[in-house]
């Protein structure tokens, strides 16, 4: 059935259920809030199945461990540095929430490391659209990257050209994300799944401040986030547009810092492995910057306890979480920043990399 027009609750209102359906419990009325993409690798995965939910776990087990291994190997193709593919490859909540607990996201960043390998490496522009849109199709938060990489790549162009060419690309990925979508058309609505996460809340700031702060205040927070997301996102990227001179470095800690505050500031959903989308541009961070990232992925881990020790409700335990990461992260930076040599001593080829 159509997982854009069909909640678990249609299918058991229709008679059919089993143990998994009895489970889905906070997303039973949702359709699905992914890119179309998703979607079709998902049935693609289950047909390995033959009906069984122990083999479909193990088949998706399978398949991101492979997808895991393709990210490592690239990141080393595009850095040619050993440690910052065994940063992605051994960090502690990539193997947990990517490969154990097998979220999506992991197709998300394959598809993000090859649109920069193929940007860098191969100064492959078709290609480079290609996998931006195919990240965009997997989840949208690909979509605040695409402008950056567009820019860069134009970046030699007078300004009537790059404003051109961007926009050339940028209906391009649109069309090829529309194209996924075709399977799925029945209305508009296809289109306009992915708000519904808007009214959710969970583990986020604005799910902290809905429960503890006084309502007059949510609701101000509430009204203001992501009308000045939007304003700072659009007027961060006008800025590099019109600039005469950009490099790699600019644009990634211009879109990383966006990016961090869209995740932990504007999503009323909040998921710790949503900081994951910051590493296949970690690279271009400054030390500190570089370091909290990381120590964000480590701290990810610290709350989770609270879900196991916790003879209350999981959701009331987590309602924090995202508050928790960032000054668990915080404290390590200051804690730490002065002794950290990781990020020091770089080599000759990764100063021009980054540069």
């Amino acid at each position: 059935m159509n997982p854009y027009y069909t909640s678990v609750a249609d299918l058991q209102n229709q008679g059919i259920n089993d143990e998994i359906l009895n489970n889905t419990g906070y997303w039973r009325n949702t359709t699905s809030v992914y890119g179309p993409l998703w979607n079709i690798i998902a049935e693609f995965l289950v047909k390995f199945s033959f009906g069984s939910i122990t083999i479909a776990l193990f088949v998706f087990k399978i398949a991101s461990l492979l997808i895991h291994i393709l990210n490592s190997y690239f990141i080393y193709k595009i850095t040619k540095s050993r440690k910052y593919m065994l940063l992605y490859g051994l960090n502690p909540l990539v193997l947990i929430e990517l490969l154990s607990n097998v979220h999506n996201d992991i197709y998300l960043i394959l598809f993000i490391i090859l649109a920069i390998y193929f940007l860098l490496r191969k100064k492959n522009i078709c290609f480079t659209i290609l996998f931006l849109a195919l990240s965009v199709s997997v989840k949208y938060s690909t979509a605040f990257l695409v402008p950056f990489i567009l820019i860069y790549y134009f970046k030699n162009e007078k300004i009537s050209k790059k404003i051109l060419f961007c926009t050339i690309s940028g209906f391009s990925i649109i069309a090829i994300v529309a194209l996924f979508y075709l399977r799925y058309y029945e209305d508009y609505t296809v289109f306009t799944n992915m708000l519904v996460q808007g009214n959710k809340y969970s583990q986020s700031i604005l799910a902290f401040l809905m429960k503890r702060a006084n309502e007059n205040v949510f609701n101000i927070v509430k009204a203001i986030s992501m009308p000045a997301f939007i304003s700072i996102y659009i007027l961060s990227v006008l800025t590099v547009l019109f600039r005469k001179k950009v490099n790699l470095k600019q644009l990634m800690r211009k879109y990383n810092f966006i990016m961090l505050i869209f995740i932990f500031i504007v999503l009323t959903t909040f998921q710790k492995w949503y900081v994951l989308w910051l590493l296949p541009t970690i690279i271009w961070q400054n030390r500190k910057m570089r370091n909290f990232y990381l120590y964000l992925t480590i701290t990810a881990i610290v709350p989770s306890i609270g879900y196991f020790l916790s003879q209350g409700d999981p959701f009331m335990v987590g309602i924090s979480y995202s508050i928790k990461m960032l000054v668990l992260s915080t404290i390590c930076v200051l804690i730490f920043s002065n002794k950290e040599k990781i990020g020091k001593g770089r080599t000759k080829y990764e100063s021009n990399f980054i540069r």
